[in-house]
């Protein structure tokens, strides 16, 4: 009998939780937190030090394979943003949830990971952890006597964003097959995401913005960013849509070689494979959110649209629909935000569900909606909130935003109706970073973090 079929019983499975991009501390060689930082200094890193606020992240050229200046500590601790990819939660909730459905907390273990580096590289570091990982807990259930055996006993693992990625490769390319049980990802992208190429796009003609600038500057050297660039057909091109290509990086103002060489390392991986993972995976999906989906190149300048040749698939905000949930994978979609989708309730009991082996029937949750949230916005401007999803009624949504360093709440005003939308308004925000969450109805509140600047903020050199 799978030991960890049974609900109702305790979870005798190893389990190792990966977080995604920026999900892990950075520290460098004298203990400092580099990544990582507490809401008021990550703030006050933009607000003061301008494009330069990133700079002891990025990776020079002989670091890029590994052995870098930083090493990974643990799990993001407090809440993170990187304008560009948007705002990142920590994995507290989830954790702790996981280590109480276990026979023991030392069943579970977080794999931290250098972001920046490829996601081969880390994929193979991950593999030695599972393998480290599932040794010593069939040791612990030996000794213990818990009712398992120890021999049938494996690995699950809890992915999400590019951790799935990180698990993909390790388990197919490392021989993992027979080590791990269940792979569960949450929001992963396995074909890649337009808001990568964005992130990397140098906006000709587009105004300056310190926090934005700051992060490309970063993303430029980072060859995890790199592995994230769309794999599917997203630019328009006249007769119909193809792949993004090195050229077009270059084009847009990242590196060529760069974007080539992350090419490779996926066809490498075999990741660029349009079938399902083999064995036994299952995806949480975000949806309803408005999620970049195609770009339009016309003399370096791009275009990005929230649809792919007319049809919106929606998404979390970051990934796409289509992109985290190859065909023929099973997936579970909620209408959630990329970087809240492994804290939100709905998506945490999904996951305790399948660690268990079992399955988790629809949601039924009322009102989905999605919510346009801004990952930068200025103190001076009123920050707009857009809210989407069928029958709205505009007193029904609730907008609360969270300064996270005095954690001070706002209520915002009642939102307008605006044709198909609701548009909620609050100008009342100061610098510094806020959680924003839109409620209506019976799901979790949609959530996600915005970067506030004061006003008048333009990109140095």
């Amino acid at each position: 009998m799978d030991p960890s079929d049974a609900l109702g019983g305790s979870l005798t499975d190893a389990v190792v939780i990966v977080p995604g991009i920026m999900g892990s501390e950075l520290i460098d060689e004298a203990g400092t937190v580099v990544w990582g930082l507490t809401p008021k200094v990550l703030a006050s890193r933009f607000r003061l030090q301008g494009s330069r606020a990133l700079a002891e992240l990025r990776l020079a050229t002989g670091e890029r394979e590994g052995g870098t200046r930083l090493r990974p500590g643990g799990l993001l601790r407090f809440p993170g943003a990187l304008p560009g990819l948007g705002g990142l939660e920590p994995y507290t909730t989830l954790l702790n949830r996981v280590r109480a459905e276990s026979a023991d907390p030392r069943a579970v273990s977080e794999f931290a990971y250098d972001w920046r580096l490829p996601v081969e590289h880390n994929a193979s570091l991950l593999a030695d952890h599972c393998i480290q990982q599932l040794r010593a807990w069939r040791s612990i259930v030996r000794r213990l006597g818990l009712p398992a055996d120890p021999a049938e006993v494996r690995v699950q693992v809890v992915a999400h964003s590019m951790g799935g990625l990180l698990a993909r490769a390790a388990v197919t390319g490392h021989g993992l097959s027979e080590v791990v049980r269940r792979v569960i990802t949450l929001g992963t992208p396995y074909f890649g995401s337009v808001k990568t190429a964005r992130l990397l796009d140098r906006g000709e003609g587009a105004p300056k913005f310190i926090p934005r600038d700051a992060a490309r500057l970063l993303a430029l050297t980072c060859p995890g960013v790199y592995d994230l660039l769309p794999r599917y057909r997203c630019v328009t091109d006249g007769a119909g849509l193809r792949h993004l290509t090195e050229a077009d990086i270059g084009e847009l103002g990242g590196d060529k070689e760069m974007a080539r060489e992350s090419q490779v390392r996926w066809d490498r991986l075999g990741l660029t494979t349009p079938q399902p993972p083999t064995g036994a995976w299952f995806a949480v999906v975000g949806s309803a959110q408005p999620t970049l989906q195609e770009v339009t190149l016309a003399g370096g300048v791009a275009t990005y649209r929230e649809s792919l040749q007319g049809t919106d698939h929606y998404g979390d905000g970051t990934v796409y629909r289509q992109s985290a949930a190859p065909l023929g994978l099973t997936a579970m979609p909620l209408p959630q935000r990329h970087g809240t989708l492994a804290k939100s309730a709905e998506a945490i009991a999904v996951v305790v569900d399948k660690l268990h082996g079992a399955d988790t029937p629809p949601p039924l949750g009322t009102g989905q909606i999605g919510a346009d949230i801004p990952d930068t916005a200025t103190a001076d401007c009123p920050l707009v909130v857009t809210v989407t999803g069928e029958d709205l009624l505009p007193h029904r949504v609730v907008v609360t935003s969270t300064n996270l360093e005095t954690g001070r709440a706002t209520h915002w005003p009642p939102g307008r109706r605006e044709g198909a939308t609701v548009v909620c308004r609050d100008g009342g925000l100061g610098p510094g970073l806020h959680r924003v969450e839109v409620k209506h109805g019976g799901w979790s509140a949609v959530s996600d973090l915005v970067l506030i600047v004061p006003p008048g903020d333009a990109a140095d050199d």
